[in-house]
């Protein structure tokens, strides 16, 4: 192990002198002693046109699930705005979304966890989380979690 680190060892790495390096240069060898042989490696590993025609493939797919993933995203924005536009309640007496009214003699209420505003059962979303206390989203910050 400790002969393959760095400066250590037997297997010291020296850099070449000008000498060995225009030597190289005039022998098309490259400035690596393994530039040669990975030149003759790349030449034989040359792919034919089956391999390249399924590379191209696996690329437009690609190309056309990041289109179809784009369209998602920007559907999604579109719905977000459009919930967003039509709140129509202030979030403390009146349900943010519905506008129905709130507390005692209105229906019951639930408080988002994002925005902290309030919201009626029907308007709100209960959030999956690991503690024992339900916890709620308005729907407009579920929408933008997503």
């Amino acid at each position: 192990m400790t002969d393959t680190m760095f400066g250590c060892g037997n297997s010291q790495w020296v850099c070449p002198n000008d000498r060995q390096l225009a030597l190289r240069a005039k022998l098309h060898t490259g400035w690596s002693v393994h530039t040669f042989q990975s030149e003759k490696q790349r030449k034989a590993q040359a792919l034919d046109k089956r391999e390249l025609d399924i590379i191209l493939n696996v690329i437009r797919r690609a190309e056309q699930l990041e289109l179809i993933e784009q369209h998602r995203i920007g559907r999604l924005i579109e719905r977000l705005e459009n919930m967003r536009r039509s709140a129509v309640g202030n979030g403390l007496s009146q349900c943010l979304l519905c506008g129905e009214s709130l507390g005692l003699l209105g229906t019951p209420s639930v408080l988002c966890l994002d925005c902290c505003k309030k919201v009626c059962t029907k308007c709100g979303i209960e959030a999956a989380c690991s503690q024992k206390k339900a916890q709620w989203l308005c729907k407009i910050c579920s929408e933008q979690r997503e």
